[in-house]
């Protein structure tokens, strides 16, 4: 793997820290007017410590962050992941060990005290915008994906700051920062994956405590780290007559209370711990209200799993381009460098353009997130709040879909371009290419995200519709545009041949179609928008304008396929 700070070596990302972010607004409403810094004068509380008091200081925070990150990230954990992923894991008597090279990398997350970059300064967090969040991750599965996950693990646990009681936030988050916990989704079940509001596992509560009965698979680093501590964030029913979501309820379980069972040998992320759990009465704890586990939290942790997963897919493209484009100027073939061949040329062209509209909307979907769930709104619905979670609700599907559709196809491109060689072991694009097959699989398949988007698109573009209403901010915004014109031209009429549809399993079979042409028509806008702010205009220009004609075959290509249906 190259070596070098991946966030100092990316251009495109440089650019969107410097340039393109709005970064007045997220601040303005993450640190509530600097609301962390007033305690910390306060009180002197060393939780708040790090605390910007002004946008220029946030700014210069939110950098050295990915200063470090990109640091650790690409001058040790991508030397090792090789190694890493050679070694992989070890299961013996219900335990799993880790490779040492992979543990030390994680010592060198922890150093940088990165790993608490999921929650507020409140509970001992870094308190970052899921914008720097997203950035941060990118820089991390850059390096090595195994090794993110376990590293990153913890990060699931920020559902906790939304819905648990004070005094569960007070007792767990400080504690899991601390003693540096792994944590798992608790959700599927061996007969049961994505269809969660079937869930088995029971949990019932016997002198005012609840315990946990059931098998939970695919359970990633509910093991937790050669010895360290692990929870899992459980899903079971409480209601014992119940079916269906409704009677689902949410649960802290620790790792010394289950059992691993056995572990997944998988294609890829081979040092990664996909575990089968067993619960046998297990103590668990309630979060928030019985009833609401699947309905209300789950769903709500699902935004920030999708979004992780746009920058895994991103992380992973990128790595694999760079890598790309390295080997093809240094491998000679006809006298020249391949990188020099229009053929792969042209493989090279696409894979940065898509990269960048991947970006693209990776940081708009998180700036999205922000706009919604920043602590302003902790403890207030707004109309702004209300209107800006109906689009993450669509935004954040797509961003997972698109990102990990579009990183598979990227990376077999770049493996493409190394020929032979990269079908061998001798060079990371094999393990690249076996590692980013699971990411339009795992926290829901491209098709669970098209069918959680499809509804969003199509009643949110109604007349009064939200997404209509977001097409047009971002349309105005960037000014008279052909190309953008033609392509929205296509996107409506998409949308009104899939309305014609009566069959309703017609509906769902051509829903891609409407949710791929909606991504193009978004990613264009935003490489659009980009263009207003960026200081090499002429040549992002052209990187847009062809990305512009690729996404207007696309759609063409799904009108033409809906109005044949």
């Amino acid at each position: 793997m190259i070596q070098s700070n991946y966030f100092h070596d990316n251009a495109d990302l440089q650019q969107h820290f410097n340039h393109l972010v709005e970064w007045q607004p997220v601040i303005d409403l993450y640190e509530n007017g600097f609301v962390d810094a007033a305690e910390y004068k306060a009180s002197n509380n060393p939780r708040y410590e790090m605390a910007p008091s002004s946008h220029a200081e946030a700014l210069q925070y939110y950098k050295e962050i990915l200063n470090s990150c990109g640091e650790v990230a690409g001058m040790h954990v991508s030397q090792v992941a090789q190694a890493i992923d050679r070694e992989g894991l070890k299961f013996t008597d219900n335990n799993v060990v880790h490779p040492q090279k992979m543990m030390d990398a994680i010592a060198k997350y922890r150093e940088a005290g990165l790993p608490p970059i999921a929650f507020r300064r409140k509970y001992g967090g870094l308190g970052l915008p899921s914008v720097v969040k997203a950035m941060a991750s990118e820089l991390m599965y850059r390096a090595d994906t195994s090794t993110t996950i376990a590293m990153g693990s913890m990060g699931l646990a920020g559902i906790l700051e939304k819905h648990a009681s004070e005094d569960a936030k007070e007792r767990w988050i400080p504690k899991m920062i601390a003693e540096n916990y792994c944590v798992a989704m608790g959700l599927s079940e061996p007969d049961f994956g994505s269809d969660l509001p079937s869930v088995r596992t029971k949990a019932v509560e016997r002198d005012g405590k609840w315990y946990l009965t059931g098998t939970k698979r695919f359970q990633t680093v509910a093991c937790g780290l050669n010895g360290g501590p692990a929870m899992m964030l459980a899903l079971a029913r409480t209601d014992e007559g119940s079916s269906g979501a409704r009677g689902l309820s949410f649960f802290i379980v620790e790792r010394k209370d289950y059992t691993i069972t056995g572990i997944e040998k998988k294609l890829g992320l081979k040092a990664s711990a996909t575990c089968e759990v067993a619960l046998d009465n297990a103590p668990g704890e309630l979060v928030g209200q019985e009833g609401y586990g699947l309905v209300r939290y789950v769903i709500g942790m699902l935004n920030g799993a999708r979004m992780g997963i746009a920058a895994q897919g991103v992380g992973l493209a990128t790595a694999a381009y760079k890598e790309a484009k390295k080997y093809s100027l240094e491998r000679i073939q006809f006298g020249k460098p391949i990188g020099e061949l229009p053929a792969v040329a042209r493989m090279l062209s696409r894979m940065e353009r898509e990269i960048a509209a991947m970006r693209c909307l990776m940081i708009e979907g998180a700036t999205i997130v922000d706009r919604y769930q920043s602590p302003e709104y902790n403890d207030k619905i707004t109309d702004a709040s209300r209107f800006w979670e109906k689009i993450a609700n669509t935004i954040t599907p797509i961003s997972k879909y698109y990102n990990s559709e579009m990183c598979n196809d990227l990376v077999y491109d770049a493996l493409q371009v190394f020929g032979g060689s990269g079908y061998t072991e001798d060079f990371d694009l094999a393990r690249l290419y076996r590692d980013a097959r699971i990411t339009n699989i795992y926290d829901g398949t491209t098709q669970i995200q098209v069918n959680a988007a499809i509804g969003g698109v199509i009643a949110g573009m109604s007349a009064n519709g939200q997404w209509r209403q977001y097409l047009d901010t971002l349309t105005n915004l960037i000014g008279k545009n052909d190309a953008i014109s033609e392509l929205r031209a296509r996107f409506e009429e998409a949308v009104e041949a899939w309305r014609k549809f009566e069959n309703r399993d017609l509906k769902e079979g051509m829903a891609f179609e409407i949710v791929e042409s909606a991504a193009r028509l978004v990613n264009s806008l935003l490489l659009e928008k980009s263009l207003l702010r960026a200081e090499d205009k002429a040549a992002r220009a052209k990187l847009a304008a062809a990305y512009h004609v690729d996404s207007l075959a696309i759609v063409t290509g799904n009108v033409i396929r809906l109005k044949a249906a």
